[in-house]
């Protein structure tokens, strides 16, 4: 079917991030309600043919093939239609997973496999690369000539753990190989795209909208795709597409009523399409779509709190912000100055307009687990405040810890179950409460990574309270020492959220999955030291436009 909407744009409007840039422009873009319910119909007639192709019986080539697709499913942004059938596959896949791998020789094919089970959650072993490595474990270099194989390979070695040596050595192996394909252009445009994509970002750590989008770009060029899949992945992003455009839409009109813009002094951020894609980076599937605006308002919120924190609050008026969050009544409030009493009035605000949404749908809301995280964010600034005044000097471990939970690290997962309905038990809530290594692991990343974009503009601010300028201290070294030295850390941590990610936890692999997209959304807040929350162009300019703007030729 020929797609109704389309979607055109002039990048003047993109040049600048002042105010709000993007609002007047989506809140323009028409949305066709009937062309959601066409797609809708489209999609459900061809799910049950990918159905038949999963759930087919057959030998140990089978299952390997289905494997195989399942991968494919994942990349094209469409294996969350089929969870059901995915968990039967792996499950029993997995139990006689020697015999299936058995002598394959396939790089690609390995490496598939590898990502796939370790995705949902299967330990299979990094043994199995150990059959295309020599006595001194390094790589076959006859392997360079298989560049899918490379590739695939460079994608396995990023879900890694502390203990999968020979991943460290597959990473060292293909990314160098990778980087010579793209100088050479020995490969088809295509395939030099795809390359490029991963290597800025692999899948394990990019947003799945945009992997979505990206992949459908290439897999078309692909001769032997499968044109149903294709089409398939298609519907299903337009189908994606519209619903960003709605929600979004909607998200704006309750910004634009708030009319809070003429209160907020100028260092105050307006980042509303901002706010609404940190949702996105949390949940992309159709059915969350209710779930990205809650997420949003929660992210405006929160971001709104930070800039108070880092551009106006003295350590009184926090103080006494805190107290009345700590009582969370608006009786205190005329203890508070005017930005202050701004901003609690909009915590209340939110959090009134997002419970009586959620409990207006017969769903729960977890008001005492969400108030208490909210009251240990509003602590975690108020010490941030104290350490970028010099009042006090925390140690560099201490730093982290802290400016982990003041980064609103869990706030932001916490806050990302309420869109998520029945389906998030208070279990969930409680585990976040109660600081599992995982999610320390990745407070500790977000900390590490914001403060090493910010140090500069810190440093040249005055503000000491960063992790850089804390490591420099403590341990006696360059700035350039410590940068080396947070790096390691931070891979370091990306092989620690690996292995907890495999182990058995009280709560379901849904919010395991949550806490892996927190830390996807931290890879495309901060790669390559590029804060793109705060910036108009590069990234977050090229996010907008392909998920958003750019139209998918059905």
């Amino acid at each position: 079917m020929e797609s109704q909407t389309k979607f055109e744009y002039e990048s003047p409007a993109f040049t600048k991030l002042s105010h709000s840039q993007w609002t007047d422009y989506f809140l323009s873009v028409p949305i066709d309600e009937s062309e959601l319910g066409v797609i809708t119909r489209e999609i459900e007639i061809l799910k049950p043919e990918v159905r038949e192709l999963l759930s087919s019986h057959g030998d140990d080539e089978t299952s390997k093939r289905k494997v195989l697709l399942i991968q494919l499913l994942l990349s094209l942004g469409l294996a969350s239609y089929f969870e059901n059938e995915i968990k039967d596959i792996l499950e029993h896949a997995f139990r006689k997973i020697d015999v299936i791998i058995g002598d394959e020789k396939d790089l690609s094919t390995i490496s598939i496999m590898f990502r796939v089970f370790r995705t949902y959650g299967h330990n299979l072993s990094s043994s199995v690369f150990k059959r295309f490595t020599k006595d001194d474990g390094k790589f076959e270099q006859s392997l360079t000539g298989d560049a899918k194989g490379i590739l695939s390979l460079y994608e396995a070695a990023h879900l890694g753990t502390t203990t999968d040596y020979v991943l460290d050595e597959a990473s060292r192996f293909t990314s160098s190989h990778l980087k010579s394909l793209l100088a050479g252009e020995t490969c088809q445009p295509h395939m030099l795209r795809l390359i490029r994509n991963t290597l800025y970002l692999p899948q394990r750590w990019n947003m799945e909208a945009v992997i979505a989008r990206e992949y459908i770009t290439f897999y078309e060029h692909e001769e032997d795709h499968d044109k149903m899949l294709l089409i398939l992945a298609k519907l299903n992003f337009k189908l994606l597409q519209l619903h960003y455009i709605k929600e979004l839409k909607n998200f704006i009109k309750w910004w634009m009523e708030l009319d809070l813009t003429s209160k907020w002094p100028s260092q105050f951020r307006e980042r509303i399409v901002e706010a609404w894609l940190a949702g996105l980076m949390m949940y992309y599937e159709p059915q969350f779509s209710g779930g990205r605006v809650i997420a949003a308002k929660f992210n405006y919120l929160l971001t709104i709190l930070d800039d108070a924190c880092d551009h106006y609050f003295s350590i009184d008026e926090l103080t006494r912000l805190l107290d009345c969050v700590e009582r969370w009544s608006p009786g205190g409030v005329d203890t508070l100055g005017d930005i202050s009493r701004t901003v609690f009035k909009l915590m209340l605000d939110v959090f009134d307009e997002i419970e009586s949404g959620v409990r207006s749908k017969g769903s729960s809301f977890h008001l005492k687990e969400m108030l208490e995280e909210l009251k240990t964010l509003v602590r975690a600034n108020l010490d941030l405040v104290k350490w970028a005044q010099g009042k006090q000097v925390p140690s560099f471990e201490e730093h982290v810890e802290v400016g982990g939970i003041a980064l609103t690290s869990y706030a932001t997962l916490m806050y990302s179950f309420v869109g998520m309905g029945e389906t998030i038990g208070k279990e969930a809530y409680e585990w976040v409460r109660s600081r599992p290594r995982l999610i320390k692991s990745l407070a500790a990343k977000g900390r590490l990574m914001d403060d090493m974009t910010d140090f500069e503009n810190d440093m040249s601010n005055g503000i000491a309270a960063n992790a850089i300028n804390y490591y420099m201290k403590q341990f006696v070294v360059t700035k350039e020492g410590a940068m080396l030295e947070c790096q390691k850390m931070i891979a370091n941590i990306n092989k620690i959220i690996n292995e907890e990610l495999l182990k058995t936890t009280v709560v379901s692999p849904r919010v395991l999955k949550q806490a892996l997209n927190f830390g996807r959304l931290l890879e495309l807040l901060y790669t390559k030291s590029d804060d793109i929350f705060n910036c108009s162009e590069g990234k977050l300019k090229e996010y907008v436009v392909t998920l958003l703007i750019d139209p998918i030729r059905l």
